[in-house]
């Protein structure tokens, strides 16, 4: 009797890059379109929240729909500007409620989670524990989100260190390994929307301005005053601070210019990691998608950025079943 060929397992890297994140929805639609289902999956940053959908149950076809309709400005959840602009909380909160706050071990599809360690100076490969706190962790890029603490240590954006992790999911156990990389710069002409700086860029400062608004006023007006103090106080501060021509004025500066200017840094500093690192990887299958004018801030982009991830993955899925043995 002939023995069975043994099934090769397929493993997907999902890499960081904001919005452009959203590119995975549409690498893991056209592997269902021809029956091909992941069996290990490793993510960083926005590949993490993908990953995590994902291996929760959720359809590609799901997953796009929850990115449409989740109205993602939102969930920036401003804080005092010490060790980042956002919170992070209002996004773990979807992630939690998405993946009905299950932990590593409850999920569908085996999933590894990149972080890096702030005061460790090291990667960690979340495993165990709750899937939500681990991927707000991994997607907390340094100077725009606060640092997530897990246990006694604080971690950041897993990009800083493995931006694709490629290297994750093949420890996993894959014999096959796709890496989606986002971060790929070579120009490239692709058809996509002409976005203006409107929508998200601006209302993300008008917000952050409102915001630190409300913290100054709750600085100087304390609610431990006498009630007749606060209403004299709110009522001034309101007249002299906030009409709408002072927000207008200040929101219509370059602000906050350290969200884009960190964003952009990183950009570049993962962009070379992933780079360097794919350049000398044993990987099967290089997803390496560009967005023309697409970029990080585009959430409302979504279908444009699945429409990429698919048309990538199509290019690429001759190549997938020839190495799988699939006819």
């Amino acid at each position: 009797m002939a023995k069975q060929k043994k099934r090769l397992k397929l493993g997907l890297a999902l890499g960081g890059g904001s919005a452009r994140g959203f590119t995975h929805i549409g690498v893991l639609k056209v592997l269902h379109k021809h029956k091909i289902y992941p069996d290990y999956i490793a993510g960083t940053s926005a590949g993490a929240m993908v990953g995590a959908f994902y291996a929760a149950g959720h359809s590609p076809n799901d997953i796009e729909e929850i990115a449409k309709k989740t109205d993602w400005k939102k969930i920036l959840d401003f804080t005092s500007p010490k060790y980042g602009l956002l919170s992070g909380i209002l996004i773990e909160q979807k992630i939690r409620k998405v993946i009905h706050n299950k932990n590593f071990d409850e999920l569908d599809i085996p999933l590894r989670v990149v972080s890096y360690n702030l005061d460790q100076h090291k990667k960690i490969v979340f495993s165990e524990g709750n899937v939500a706190r681990s991927v707000r962790a991994s997607l907390s890029i340094p100077g725009i989100f606060v640092p997530v603490k897990i246990g006694k240590y604080n971690h950041i954006d897993g990009g800083v260190v493995d931006p694709t992790p490629f290297d994750v999911v093949k420890e996993m156990g894959a014999d096959i390994i796709i890496a989606v990389d986002l971060l790929h710069s070579e120009k490239k002409s692709i058809p996509g929307p002409i976005v203006k700086e409107t929508s998200f860029i601006s209302e993300f400062r008008q917000k952050f301005v409102i915001a630190e608004l409300l913290n100054v006023k709750n600085y100087f007006i304390p609610t431990r005053w006498p009630k007749f103090f606060r209403t004299i106080l709110t009522w001034t501060f309101d007249k002299l601070l906030y009409p709408a021509k002072v927000i207008r004025i200040m929101s219509g500066k370059e602000f906050p210019p350290i969200a884009k200017v960190v964003n952009e840094a990183m950009d570049v500093l993962m962009n070379n990691l992933a780079r360097e690192r794919l350049s000398c990887a044993k990987v099967d299958i290089k997803i390496t998608p560009c967005f023309g004018n697409l970029d990080w801030t585009n959430l409302r982009q979504v279908e444009k950025f699945v429409e990429i991830g698919e048309a990538e993955m199509n290019k690429k899925i001759g190549l997938l079943k020839k190495k799988m043995g699939i006819k």
